[in-house]
């Protein structure tokens, strides 16, 4: 008789390129991952730390070198880790899968902490801490006016600056081109990064620039990912409730009820105002758009486009760039509140295929539940229960 094969979860971690010597891979209690979108990856890993046997040797990137002769306890100077292995700034990699297939490579990142502990009573730990390079957009300040730069240009110089290689979706360059365009010849603000940004972080002003055209980023290796539309559309994964989802907690939110985001606008030439409407029409899924008079969206607009309107702001029209600029805050707020309206919190057997940004089908939770949901951030977890994924999902109505 076939036996029938069996799968062990398992990881690999690297630091400097070389795997962790055996003797500190077999004291790693656990090792955590986190995945998400617009800040760095982080994972931990937490080590066992036995006669206090990994803080024989200096860590450097402490920021001082102690002073040597001091007596850290009956260990043989065989037993410590190699010089250099728990240092800062150490480039740190993790690949996960299951035995005997290969493993998948998931972070590839640096050693941006140590935490050591010291209990009264049981085993010292040790911990290391490593962040995708995406924090280094979070290491300082900048000064810089950027004039009339495009979006995309500042992002790509601020990706640069860190030594990281811009990737923009042409969506986002073309619409910030665009508006560059429009702020040039009408004489609007150009993005700067100093007066009323000043003290900002190049993670700051990527965040902004993101929120502007209602996009995400991202670190893969030395690639800085800036995009609306590059990301996945089809289900990478099927997880069915009482197989590979373990539980699933779904929640409708109150701020789906918003259908329709609006703006009050007041040209200065001449006494008018106008309320400008974009909402979602459930029926026949498109977005729609409603232009009435301000004296008009008094009475409301809920009848118009069948559910709530949230109007955000009165604004006075200088230019055609404060129009641009506002039709942009508009979608990106409609879309905020629309793919608010599901979400919810999972837990499932481990798989290197939930990701953050990815699709994922889930089955066997009635008709209103078993959904395509979009992975909003996702945590991957190795201790002694085994590997374990959880996070957050959302279904999407507008991508």
């Amino acid at each position: 008789m076939i036996p029938h094969p069996r799968y062990v979860p398992d990881y690999e971690v690297r630091i400097n390129g070389d795997p962790l010597p055996a003797a500190v891979r077999s004291t790693i209690a656990s090792v955590r991952y986190e995945d998400g979108r617009n800040a760095a990856d982080r994972v931990e890993i937490e080590l066992g730390n036995p006669d206090l046997r990994w803080l024989q040797r200096h860590i450097r990137g402490l920021g001082f070198r102690p002073p040597s002769g001091f007596d850290i306890g009956p260990v043989r100077v065989a037993q410590a880790a190699p010089e250099g292995t728990f240092d800062l700034d150490n480039s740190l990699t993790l690949a996960l899968g299951y035995r005997p297939g290969p493993l998948e490579a998931m972070f590839d990142g640096e050693v941006t902490g140590v935490e050591a502990s010291f209990p009264s009573g049981g085993m010292p730990t040790l911990r290391l801490v490593a962040h995708d390079k995406l924090n280094r957009l979070s290491r300082g300040t900048g000064a810089v006016a950027f004039g009339f730069l495009p979006d995309f240009l500042v992002a790509s110089i601020a990706a640069a600056k860190n030594f990281l290689i811009p990737a923009i979706d042409p969506a986002v360059i073309g619409a910030s081109t665009a508006l560059a365009a429009i702020n040039l010849i009408f004489g609007g603000a150009g993005l700067q990064q100093a007066g009323q940004l000043d003290g900002m972080t190049d993670l700051e002003l990527m965040t902004m620039i993101a929120t502007k055209y209602g996009a995400d980023f991202w670190v893969e290796g030395d690639v800085l990912y800036l995009s609306r539309f590059i990301k996945e559309y089809d289900p990478s994964v099927t997880l069915k409730w009482g197989e590979s989802l373990v539980d699933f907690s779904p929640r409708i939110s109150n701020v789906g009820q918003v259908a329709g985001v609006g703006y009050r606008f007041t040209l200065r030439e001449v006494p008018l105002s106008f309320l400008v409407t974009v909402y979602w029409d459930f029926d026949r899924e498109t977005l729609g758009l409603s232009v009435i008079p301000g004296a008009a969206a008094k009475a409301g607009v809920e009848g118009t486009i069948g559910g709530k309107s949230l109007t955000r702001v009165d604004r006075p029209v200088a230019s055609p760039a404060d129009v641009v600029s506002s039709a942009l805050e508009i979608e990106h707020e409609l879309r905020t509140k629309l793919n608010g309206r599901l979400t919810g919190s999972f837990t499932a057997v481990g798989d290197p295929r939930i990701r953050a940004g990815a699709i994922v089908r889930l089955e066997g939770l009635g008709p209103d539940f078993s959904l395509d949901y979009r992975v909003a951030s996702a945590s991957h977890s190795f201790d002694g229960g085994g590997w374990v994924t959880s996070g957050q999902l959302y279904k999407e109505i507008i991508p």
